[in-house]
């Protein structure tokens, strides 16, 4: 009798692959699900680096405050701050906070977050910005 290969257990392995690939960005697209005009910066860089432990707050021209395409209140998004500090990580990446805030945004909100961050130890402040065309 001729011994059989099985696929099935590396077919099953693979669908549970597509579809992990297929929630992780779904997850990812809505970091960034609000729609704001970034600012344009000609020296920014491209983000190639994603950090597991970081934290993405959009901030919209009227203001508002979300964070992974949800409003949230100025003290819901502090303690998610507060949050992100006090988890624990596996690898030593150190937290980050990525600001995408619109261009026409007041100053007042991002100064808020900076301070925020600075007084429960995030170093790593990261700012979503567009390339100039060209």
């Amino acid at each position: 009798m001729p011994l059989r290969f099985n696929i099935t257990p590396m077919i099953d392995v693979v669908f549970l692959l597509i579809i992990f690939f297929l929630v992780a960005s779904y997850f990812i697209r809505s970091e960034q699900s609000r729609e704001v005009n970034l600012p344009v910066a000609s020296k920014g860089q491209s983000d190639e680096i994603s950090s597991p432990h970081r934290l993405t707050i959009t901030i919209e021209p009227d203001g508002h405050l979300s964070v992974g395409g949800i409003r949230m209140s100025e003290k819901q998004v502090l303690k998610r701050i507060e949050e992100l500090n006090a988890a624990e990580t596996s690898d030593d990446q150190p937290p980050e906070v990525r600001i995408r805030s619109d261009r026409n945004a007041k100053f007042g909100s991002i100064r808020t977050l900076i301070e925020h961050c600075a007084a429960h130890n995030i170093r790593s402040i990261r700012f979503a910005v567009t390339l100039p065309q060209g």
